[in-house]
């Protein structure tokens, strides 16, 4: 009886010694869900069904070189923030400008780029130069983004919200709006991509910064990534994936 006894304590220890190293593996490649809106080239976009553009490789080079695993999350742009609160993500990468508000809901990473607002128009269009020129005008947006709250101070404008910026777009070149209201960087592959586009950088409002999103309270992993983007900006990959995405395409 002793010894049956023993070898089913022997067993046991090797169980739940097998347990542990289970949950401290997971443990040490711990998941973390990434929140974005792949409709925004060329900060992220879908291609072969695949996430991919600037954000996409600074967010997966981040978590690898952290040691986290990651899963992406894609949905409407206008949900995400909502998604981080209720912990369906853990983070938020999708060209995010840090806004007053948004800050009061969530947390962000130290920026790491800073861009100008444009509005993209006909190429024929010679008579919309400048903010005050989008008075009374039909004025395509991004759902939940800065430009919608931008065009929406706009007097008089009347604003078409989008969830796609494609559709955005689609709409401008049918006449169905005046102008669509974009960050400068995202305008310029539509410009490239559509024939008889144009982009008026707006010179009176000021740069933008873009930032990744976190849960209040998680100062210890917001710390890490802003490391982690000083390094990256350091060792060239920044400027690697910096130039592929942003230089090359005003080329």
């Amino acid at each position: 009886m002793k010894k049956i006894m023993l070898i089913v304590s022997l067993v046991l220890l090797v169980v739940l010694g097998g347990c542990g190293k289970k949950e401290a593996a997971q443990e040490e490649k711990k998941v973390l869900f990434v929140g974005t809106n792949a409709e925004y080239k060329p900060f992220e976009y879908l291609e072969d069904g695949k996430i991919v553009g600037f954000d996409a490789e600074l967010m997966e080079k981040i978590l690898e070189n952290l040691g986290y695993e990651m899963e992406w999350k894609n949905m409407s742009f206008d949900g995400l923030i909502p998604a981080l609160q209720s912990k369906k993500i853990d983070l938020i990468i999708a060209g995010m400008t840090p806004t007053d508000e948004r800050k009061k809901a969530v947390d962000f990473s130290n920026s790491y780029l800073t861009t100008n607002q444009s509005f993209v128009i006909s190429e024929d269009n010679n008579e919309l130069k400048k903010l005050d020129d989008l008075k009374n005008k039909k004025l395509g947006v991004q759902l939940g983004t800065a430009q919608e709250a931008i065009a929406r101070d706009i007097e008089g404008a009347k604003i078409t919200p989008y969830t796609s910026i494609t559709a955005a777009i689609l709409d401008l070149k049918s006449g169905k709006v005046d102008a669509v209201v974009l960050e400068n960087l995202v305008a310029l592959p539509y410009i490239k991509n559509n024939e008889g586009l144009k982009k008026i950088d707006i010179e009176e409002l000021p740069k933008a910064d873009v930032a990744i999103a976190i849960n209040k309270g998680n100062e210890e992993l917001l710390g890490k990534i802003n490391q982690e983007l000083e390094n990256l900006k350091e060792n060239g990959f920044y400027d690697e994936i910096f130039n592929k995405y942003f230089v090359d395409i005003q080329e």
